[in-house]
């Protein structure tokens, strides 16, 4: 029976290190960050033995995303950037390499908009993979609050 723990144990350890979760490690959800200043970033791609991941597009959203059914409103909000991990075979000397840091817009500088202290906004990770069948858009976010 120990042998048997142990083998399973092991399998699963094994299939956990080789499933990559994609997600937003750092900043973590509820962070809060100041208009204007930097804040640490680091997203995990799904890119994995099987799945290749080509760019991600990082968002930071006023409202939560609900699909990806077009609309004429989808979503508002600020723009970091397109960005690539590099992942064997599906792209393995990304050019678009993400930065360690981005910076929280200050939204009372960007056009005529509502003011707002203590808002909530939400980082979203849009990803594009393959797993060598079909292709697939990934939506990550992880709400983040900006005190003015």
């Amino acid at each position: 029976m120990q042998l048997l723990h142990t083998v399973v144990s092991s399998t699963l350890f094994i299939v956990a290190v080789l499933a990559a979760i994609p997600h937003i490690e750092v900043p973590s959800n509820g962070t809060i960050i100041k208009p204007g200043a930097a804040f640490d970033f680091q997203y995990q791609s799904i890119a994995d033995y099987g799945t290749s991941s080509f760019n991600y597009t990082v968002w930071l959203f006023t409202s939560p995303p609900t699909s990806f059914v077009p609309v004429d409103n989808y979503a508002t909000g600020y723009y970091f950037g397109r960005f690539a991990e590099p992942n064997y075979p599906g792209n393995p000397s990304p050019q678009n390499l993400p930065p360690k840091q981005l910076n929280m817009p200050n939204f009372a500088t960007l056009g005529s908009g509502a003011q707002a202290d203590n808002a909530t906004f939400y980082l979203t990770v849009m990803e594009e993979y393959a797993t060598g069948v079909v292709r697939y858009k990934h939506l990550m976010k992880s709400s983040i609050h900006s005190y003015g």
